[in-house]
């Protein structure tokens, strides 16, 4: 089989699957993956990142040992679609995270949701993983409101529509 780097050729479905599929359970080609993020070179590194989350949706185990190298990808990373793979396995897959590393990604979301230059897919992923969290440390609500209403001026209008349905429910 060849390194997943050499099945990396384009960003479609239909090889993200093949790739998915090769990698299976196997960590050894799960960590190569991971590598590849890390050296933050657009379009492998989005490439892969977006391999490491659909594996961390069927396989979320897989990720332990790499939760850490993903908050401090997040921090450093210039790759919109690296940054958007790695929040959306944070907000939407149960993925073990200690307190301290929900801490870090607590700061950088909040960090990126208030950024005017983030992308809104970030900003959404972000947001989605603060609920996530306030679940669990509801003393955040009130600084996640704060957030969303400092959103809805100059957000898209998807977002708008997205902190305007979050504020009501919170």
């Amino acid at each position: 089989m060849n390194s997943i780097e050499e099945q990396l050729v384009d960003s479609s479905r239909v090889i993200a699957d093949i790739v998915v599929a090769n990698i299976g359970i196997n960590q050894e080609l799960f960590d190569e993956t991971v590598l590849l993020v890390m050296k933050d070179e657009y379009p492998l590194s989005m490439r892969a990142a977006r391999i490491i989350q659909f594996v961390a949706e069927k396989h979320p185990n897989m990720m332990r040992g790499h939760v850490q190298d993903f908050i401090n990808c997040l921090t450093h990373s210039k790759i919109d679609g690296v940054k958007r793979s790695l929040l959306k396995i944070f907000a939407e897959t149960s993925v073990y995270i200690t307190e301290d590393q929900i801490g870090e990604l607590t700061d950088l979301c909040f960090a990126f949701a208030e950024d005017q230059k983030e992308a809104i897919a970030i900003k959404a992923f972000a947001i989605d993983f603060l609920l996530k969290v306030m679940k669990q440390f509801p003393e955040l609500k009130t600084e996640l409101k704060s957030v969303l209403e400092s959103i809805i001026p100059d957000g898209s209008v998807g977002l708008k529509r997205k902190c305007k349905k979050i504020l009501k429910k919170l």
